[in-house]
């Protein structure tokens, strides 16, 4: 595979990087929403609120990033051999996949503010979103909208790396090394 090939360093820096904190984000909701549901209101639920609020907002800002990396490097063709549908197809999961990656922890943010809920930890405190009332009612609307939303994006990062896994092991095809970091 040539060097040309790959995407840029950049690129996949932020892939990865965005990746773990993605990996972690879901468990973490998905333990701190248990826990909350069981009104189980300790020092540990507060710490994986508080740690989840920050991880997702860090998320958020490391897309915009990866978007205007993406926009300044742009990405490298598919191999000539890769038939059409398969690439459409890629480009539509990626497309699902930016769209959650942005509305997923916007709808989180917007909920904090509704709430409000802005603190997260070391005291650290988000800034309100703009526009967003407090209402309780609304800040379940939108926390049950992101529920929802991250667990499509859950479902989509699967199929992600079963079709990475794919290229990888099955193919061999070069597609997979396209944002590995290794030859």
């Amino acid at each position: 595979m040539q060097a040309n090939q790959k995407y840029a360093f950049s690129w996949r820096l932020l892939h990865w990087l965005i990746a773990l904190l993605v990996a972690g984000l879901i468990p973490i909701g998905l333990w701190m929403a248990s826990r909350g549901a069981a009104n189980l209101w300790d020092d540990l639920t507060n710490t994986l609120y508080g740690a989840h609020k920050a991880i997702g907002f860090t998320v958020l800002w490391l897309m915009v990033l990866r978007v205007l990396v993406r926009w300044r490097k742009g990405q490298p063709p598919y191999p000539a051999s890769m038939p059409r549908i398969l690439i459409v197809a890629a480009g539509i999961l990626h497309l699902l996949l930016y769209v959650l990656l942005f509305a997923t922890p916007l709808l989180g943010w917007a909920a904090v503010t509704a709430y409000p809920a802005l603190i997260t930890l070391g005291s650290y405190h988000l800034p309100a979103m703009p526009f967003v009332p407090q209402s309780e009612a609304l800040a379940q609307q939108l926390f049950d909208i992101h529920g929802t939303l991250a667990l499509v994006l859950g479902v989509l990062i699967l199929g992600h790396i079963a079709a990475g896994l794919k290229h990888l092991l099955i193919n061999r095809d070069g597609i997979f090394q396209r944002m590995w970091f290794g030859k």
